[in-house]
């Protein structure tokens, strides 16, 4: 078998030049980007579809709002955005150097007849004749708590079965953050997420908007509360009961 050379991304790529293409990448948002008040802009157009990046977010109620009205963020944002995609970039030119020997397919397509989406690594190696097909997921965080591994857990299973669907059976796949890989039990994940592809869909099926957020502790710092009518909703309905008493 052709072996497969995986590191943690802190240990391939240096903050100095995440720090210099991620300030290409924030100039050039910043030109496309479309300012709506409240130190908000709008950077790319409604996905039309649910894709299974909607799965990382910590809140069905911005997953809506990708999906309906399109990426919405702060400056903050912005830059956390420049910065992941920096990431991904610079990890993706030393993967394919590093495993020259591997087919190696990066920002993949997948598309079913439901969903689309792209996966970040994609690659294929062989074992005496046969096609070992991989995933890897990338994630700039430095420390992943249960709650949040858990949603980007969903969002490997997303691409498995969609890929699968596509005739591709993963073997391998990996969560691959600043400091860890973490090898991803494909069996065990599949039975436990074998519905996603459902929560997808009820995404696109969702009628009007929750009328409470799924943890308002969240909506503290949330940069989308100023527009959020869940959280308006939310703030009135709470406002009504205090009165009430």
């Amino acid at each position: 078998m052709v072996n497969l050379v995986i590191k943690p991304i802190a240990e391939v790529v240096d903050e100095d030049r995440i720090n210099r293409k991620m300030e290409e990448y924030l100039s050039e948002m910043l030109r496309r980007a479309r300012p709506i008040g409240d130190g908000l802009f709008i950077i790319d157009e409604p996905t039309g579809r649910a894709t299974p990046s909607l799965l990382s977010y910590d809140c069905i109620v911005k997953s809506l709002i990708r999906l309906r009205l399109g990426t919405i963020t702060n400056m903050d944002g912005l830059r956390n955005l420049a910065r992941g995609r920096a990431i991904h970039d610079l990890y993706q030119e030393w993967f394919k150097v590093a495993n020259p020997r591997i087919h190696v397919e990066v920002e993949s397509g997948v598309e079913t007849a439901d969903t689309s989406g792209r996966a970040d690594i994609l690659y294929m190696r062989e074992f005496d004749g046969e096609e070992i097909w991989g995933l890897i997921e990338l994630k700039s965080s430095w420390n992943l708590h249960e709650e949040r591994e858990q949603r980007y857990l969903r969002q490997i299973a997303a691409y498995i079965l969609m890929l699968r669907d596509a005739g591709i059976t993963i073997r391998e796949a990996y969560l691959v953050t600043m400091r860890d890989v973490k090898s991803i039990p494909i069996t065990t994940l599949l039975r436990r997420y074998n519905s996603v592809l459902n929560e997808l869909k009820s995404l696109e099926s969702f009628q009007g908007w929750p009328v409470k957020p799924p943890n308002p502790l969240l909506c503290v710092r949330c940069e989308l509360r100023p527009i959020c009518n869940t959280y308006a909703i939310y703030r009135s309905n709470k406002a009504f009961s205090e009165n009430a008493y």
